[in-house]
């Protein structure tokens, strides 16, 4: 009887609809709750979770793969991705700004991506959280392209130093990508709101 109730309960874990998701549910399955915005959606609505996986798989390559090749006196040569650049400032107790750029190009990209699939798929769309996540994805959108920002001064100072001559990598294209992929994923979210919002 015991083993047949920790059968039940995996079974409520593990099907297609919750009232809620866990964060272990959102994190590792593609499970849905009931009334989410994930049941209820129609048209391009459709296409939100597939830009909101993009944005993330972009990021992490963004993150890793090489944004700038740096040539000092055309003799060294340096390849720098954002989570190198990091490593290397906080190495050489830059800590402010090796934790800037940790904020703004890996911590608050990636809340905004997971807070959005939390709106999408791990509660109803009528949950009072909801509306809440939704203001903190707007709080951390205004800062989406400072980072980007920040990459386009650095090439532009290492240039213009006359030292080195610096030219942008794949990685910087995926991370850009990653932005785009992201704000359309938030746009497509906000107008399936909206429209669950008028039909009820």
């Amino acid at each position: 009887m015991k083993a047949f109730n920790i059968l039940k309960q995996a079974k409520k874990y593990w099907s297609s609809e919750h009232e809620s998701l866990k964060w272990w549910q959102l994190l590792f399955t593609l499970k849905r709750a009931e009334h989410s915005l994930a049941q209820r959606a129609t048209g391009l609505s459709k296409l939100t979770p597939l830009l909101l996986l993009s944005a993330i798989g972009t990021l992490i390559a963004g993150l890793t793969i090489p944004i700038l090749k740096v040539e000092k006196f055309f003799l060294f040569e340096d390849l720098i991705s954002i989570v190198g650049a990091i490593d290397e400032l906080a190495r050489s107790g830059e800590y402010l700004l090796a934790l800037v750029i940790l904020l703004f190009s890996v911590v608050f990209p990636t809340m905004k991506i997971f807070v959005a699939d939390y709106v999408w798929r791990a509660r109803n769309v009528e949950h009072k959280s909801v509306q809440k996540a939704v203001k903190l994805i707007d709080l951390l959108g205004k800062w989406s392209m400072l980072d980007v920002f920040v990459v386009g001064m650095i090439v532009i100072s290492a240039k213009s130093s006359g030292m080195a001559n610096a030219t942008s990598q794949p990685g910087m294209y995926y991370f850009g990508a990653s932005v785009i992929f992201s704000m359309l994923g938030v746009i497509l979210l906000k107008r399936s709101i909206e429209k669950v919002a008028k039909e009820d």
